[in-house]
């Protein structure tokens, strides 16, 4: 009899199990993902990807992530239409990569579905979209931190009656975004661009670049380049023994830890402009920001950088504070209402920054007018320290 009834008991517990997971899975969201998790942006867009998920663990919504790898524009774009016609996804996360975003986000718009970007920067992504959301800074907001940093930092270290600088940039969405928002402030803040050299980064000669640098005799050097180009381009750079006061990348290269490592010694020295790291001083983060840091830590399970904090804080802010207010019936519209109505302080995003989207009628509706952006500092090798703004230097 007893053993009849342990039988009866385990049957009646793997029902319950059974039933339990049933549920789970008829009231579970599927969302969309598009990453570059092969070819050459597959570093970065692997950590953004792996900060997502991290904080869909740490949110504990019940949310299943539907993942693409995308490679190219081409290929992110028929991803929308993938995860839109067999998964009926309301959002979609992604991409990293700024030409990869460009494609997807305007398929995502088409077809009035959220697209949420978590790491790409060029502008115009935001740009007059109604179903596009980004958490992370902008392409011009990067390049107008560059030009404050030298402005405000190096130029008073060195005092020019008439500081010269060099723009060199890739021809696309993203080099143009942020060396457009340098061009603009440089002007405004008395820094003469003597050239803007722009290259296209699957046709170039790195010799030529820096030749024509050494002619234009800048003080400074802005370069907004992708990873194998930016640090073949800087060897150049180093092997033409171009003297500068100072030289500040951008995101998708000055600031990889690999850009530190293949170039070795060269490297030092050097600034980049970018989203934090998990690096950044506590003090620019509030008790809950540093609390979340964390919580972030902890599920991440390896060393936080730039790419994976801000998958992190993008994921963190869907997860937690725009789905559970969308409402019984996940809907595109109903995430994008209950997106614009976020309002996170500065300090409580585990990067230092906040989240508040511009809202409808703005010509950058869904952008995040809260968003960090830092430089550092290349002090060793493999070793970049968050040198401005003060309240974030480590």
């Amino acid at each position: 009899m007893t053993r009849r009834l342990a039988l009866l008991s385990l049957v009646v517990l793997i029902a319950l199990a059974c039933g339990q997971s049933e549920t789970s899975r008829a009231h579970q969201i599927v969302l969309g993902a598009i990453y570059p998790l092969s070819g050459p942006q597959a570093e970065g867009g692997k950590q953004e990807l792996a900060g997502v998920q991290a904080a869909l663990r740490v949110s504990g919504v019940n949310v299943r992530l539907q993942v693409i790898d995308a490679t190219t524009p081409q290929a992110a774009s028929a991803a929308v239409d993938t995860l839109v016609r067999d998964y009926h996804v309301p959002a979609i996360l992604g991409t990293y990569g700024s030409t990869l975003a460009a494609a997807a986000s305007a398929r995502a718009e088409e077809l009035k579905t959220v697209y949420w970007e978590t790491g790409a920067v060029a502008d115009p992504i935001t740009t007059q979209r109604h179903y596009v959301f980004r958490t992370v800074a902008t392409g011009s907001a990067l390049g107008r931190i560059a030009v404050t940093f030298t402005h405000d930092v190096l130029m008073p270290s060195a005092p020019l009656t008439a500081p010269r600088a060099v723009v060199v940039r890739v021809n696309d969405i993203y080099g143009r975004s942020v060396g457009g928002g340098e061009e603009q402030l440089a002007r405004a803040d008395g820094i003469n661009v003597v050239d803007v050299i722009e290259y296209n980064p699957s046709a170039y000669d790195a010799d030529v670049i820096a030749a024509r640098l050494a002619q234009d005799r800048p003080d400074y050097l802005w370069d907004v380049s992708y990873i194998d180009d930016g640090i073949t381009i800087w060897n150049a750079v180093l092997a033409h023994h171009i003297k500068l006061k100072g030289a500040i990348g951008t995101s998708s290269a000055f600031c990889m830890q690999q850009f530190s490592e293949r170039v070795g010694a060269g490297s030092i020295g050097v600034y980049a402009a970018d989203k934090p790291d998990a690096s950044i001083s506590l003090a620019a983060l509030s008790p809950s920001g540093q609390a979340l840091l964390a919580r972030a830590k902890a599920a991440y399970q390896g060393s936080m950088e730039i790419p994976a904090m801000a998958g992190f804080v993008g994921g963190w802010t869907l997860f937690h504070y725009v789905i559970p207010n969308a409402g019984a019936s996940i809907s595109a519209a109903s995430i994008r209402a209950a997106a614009l109505k976020v309002d996170v302080p500065a300090g409580d995003s585990i990067n230092g920054g906040g989240v508040k989207f511009a809202g409808p009628g703005t010509l950058d509706e869904g952008q995040n007018t809260r968003a960090a952006a830092v430089v550092g500092q290349w002090q060793a090798v493999g070793v970049m320290k968050v040198v401005y703004p003060p309240a974030y230097a480590n």
